[in-house]
């Protein structure tokens, strides 16, 4: 393959995993917008959703900063680090690329593209179900009287009560419990972010440091899993599907869907027998 050819297949390769990835965006956008969650009904009885509205422990934009921004940077740190000293540079249309900046590249590209993913399949749960949030009654107040017996021990249907309650901005979130995307996002992104040190912090002397990293980033998934619950914003069982699906997906898209750019081994060692003949050969002179 000649020079021009492989700049050429590089430059595709990285305009296709644009496409794909402002495809996956595209779609993200139209299920958290778009795409409204089915209005599922209730019975006035039911005590899982009579818990008190209360804001988050962990904030969206705490879990989108801390799930995105802490695998980021340890893998730029990383990568850098990790072939920095490598020799195999890349050069498209006249351009050098070191190795460390297409290994960068490389882990950031796989691991965006399972945050995609887990993202993307949370929304479509959660408008397909349409299950309310605990908090639900706190927030929709319904327009019927729960004490009358005619709503009594019956399944009582969306379009036989409208919500009165004034927190009108929360109307459509309330429907959207199962299954936790906090959950699922911070299983992921920790998760992986665990994986990742396994295979590539790698330095003499760092073995106590990267499994303390591992536990500390997986705490953090468990914590902001367990908060969901604590804050009622989901049932038990959307928190544990929501963490089964982004660990599913951490380990699914590490072992099939990253591909690292692995450093070479400059020195190879002698064969032991190489060795022993060589011992003997100088015995003999």
């Amino acid at each position: 393959m000649s020079r021009r050819d492989a700049s050429v297949h590089l430059l595709r390769k990285i305009v296709l995993d644009l496409l794909l990835l402002s495809g996956l965006v595209g779609c993200i956008v139209i299920t958290n917008f778009l795409w409204h969650p089915f209005a599922r009904g209730f019975f006035c009885g039911d005590e899982s959703l009579m818990f008190p509205y209360k804001k988050d422990t962990v904030s969206s934009s705490m879990l989108r900063l801390v799930g995105l921004g802490l695998p980021m940077l340890t893998m730029m740190i990383c990568e850098f680090v990790l072939l920095r000293k490598e020799q195999d540079d890349v050069v498209c249309f006249g351009i050098r690329i070191p190795a460390w900046i297409r290994g960068i590249y490389c882990a950031l590209a796989s691991f965006g593209l399972g945050v995609c993913f887990v993202e993307l399949t949370a929304n479509i749960a959660k408008n397909t179900i349409g299950r309310p949030r605990p908090h639900f009654f706190d927030v929709c107040q319904p327009s019927i009287d729960c004490n009358s017996a005619e709503w009594r021990n019956r399944y009582i249907q969306s379009h036989e009560y409208h919500c009165t309650g004034n927190k009108t901005e929360l109307f459509k979130d309330m429907r959207m419990s199962f299954l936790s995307g906090h959950s699922s996002w911070a299983a992921y992104t920790m998760v992986y972010l665990a994986l990742y040190l396994e295979n590539r912090m790698v330095w003499s002397g760092t073995r106590v440091l990267r499994h303390t990293l591992q536990f500390s980033a997986i705490m953090l998934s468990w914590f902001t899993a367990l908060s969901r619950v604590s804050d009622y914003k989901h049932h038990w069982s959307d928190v544990l599907a929501g963490y089964f699906m982004g660990l599913s997906a951490a380990i699914i898209m590490w072992s099939w869907g990253t591909d690292l750019i692995q450093k070479k081994k400059h020195h190879k060692s002698l064969p032991q027998h190489d060795i022993t003949l060589n011992i003997q050969n100088n015995d003999i002179l």
